[in-house]
């Protein structure tokens, strides 16, 4: 196809030229984008990128220890309030930090969290809006294992070292340590001695002596969690109760014999009592306090069963680990 010679045109357009072609072409540009044509700076931006990105993860520095609270920095961009998630798997009840000194921004995210896991794990972070990966850290955590310092003043006294199975019951270890981590246990006492069976505490503060004591005020208490895998073996620790299933709060007894026939759930005793560690290392301290001078004090324990007197109280109860 051949086209007609066109006549030269000056170098300089006129001023109505100029504008009759800049709105053809503002036209035409107008159209494909219309039809969904076009490209380069002309395209119409669309949504990637809008989203948060995560540029790093970190977390608190020093040795984790299961259910202790921890500080996560998150850095990137476009980390509004809402915008991404902590792996509740691992951290779980994460709480954005808005105070000093960890004040969020769009750009460095703060978030306290529970450490909900043992062993090798990531603490990862997600879009909230798609679910999609945006970073982790690897963190490691040990079992968790408290130790107590009991003594009598007068020869009974040593350390109890506990070692705990929140994969067994979560929920039951999670209260114990919040009890530990609050200082609550220091300065009760093992008031419970039930010669062969169990010795039991951490309901109140001494001196326990000649009357009924008054029990320490608790939190409120926690769902059972017996028949998960656990029995109440010589040696293991449990939680003490009441007649209703769910009424554990701080108390707690570590078995002297092999009482799984009378303590775990069965058809014959019910709901059972929940097992949730073991005394581990040397158990001398136990024996010490399950043979210590006792004392029956009327109307307080069931028959047979006395209260140490001196009172064996726990000076110290701490999460090692």
């Amino acid at each position: 196809m051949t086209h007609a010679t066109r006549p030269a045109r000056p170098l300089q357009s006129s001023l109505s030229a100029r504008c009759i072609l800049r709105a053809l072409t503002a036209a035409a540009a107008a159209a494909l984008t219309a039809c969904g044509g076009g490209g380069g700076s002309n395209d119409v931006p669309n949504a990637v990128g809008t989203g948060p990105s995560v540029a790093s993860v970190a977390v608190t520095a020093g040795t984790l220890k299961y259910g202790q609270r921890v500080l996560l920095t998150v850095t990137g961009s476009r980390l509004d309030a809402g915008s991404i998630a902590i792996s509740p798997a691992t951290c779980s009840n994460a709480v954005l930090s808005t105070t000093a000194p960890n004040v969020s921004t769009t750009t460095t995210a703060y978030y306290q969290c529970t450490v909900a896991a043992t062993g090798s794990a990531k603490i990862a972070v997600t879009a909230t809006a798609t679910g999609a990966a945006l970073g982790s850290v690897d963190v490691s955590v040990a079992v968790p294992q408290v130790t107590m310092t009991v003594s009598n003043g007068a020869g009974v006294s040593g350390v109890i070292v506990m070692t705990l199975a929140p994969d067994k019951a979560p929920i039951t270890v999670a209260n114990f340590l919040a009890y530990v981590n609050s200082g609550f246990y220091d300065g009760t006492v093992f008031h419970r001695v039930s010669p062969g069976f169990v010795v039991q505490a951490g309901g109140y503060a001494a001196p326990v002596a000649t009357v009924v004591p008054t029990p320490k005020a608790t939190s409120a208490p926690i769902t059972l969690e017996a028949n998960k895998g656990l029995s109440n073996t010589q040696w293991t620790v449990a939680m003490a109760r009441t007649g209703v299933v769910d009424s554990a709060t701080s108390q707690f007894f570590i078995n002297l014999a092999d009482n799984s026939t009378v303590l775990d759930p069965s058809a014959i005793n019910g709901a059972g009592y929940a097992v949730f560690g073991s005394v581990t290392g040397s158990t001398l301290a136990v024996s010490a306090i399950a043979t210590a001078p006792c004392a029956v004090i009327p109307f307080f324990l069931p028959s047979g069963d006395c209260t140490p007197t001196p009172n064996v109280v726990i000076s110290s109860a701490v999460q090692t680990q």
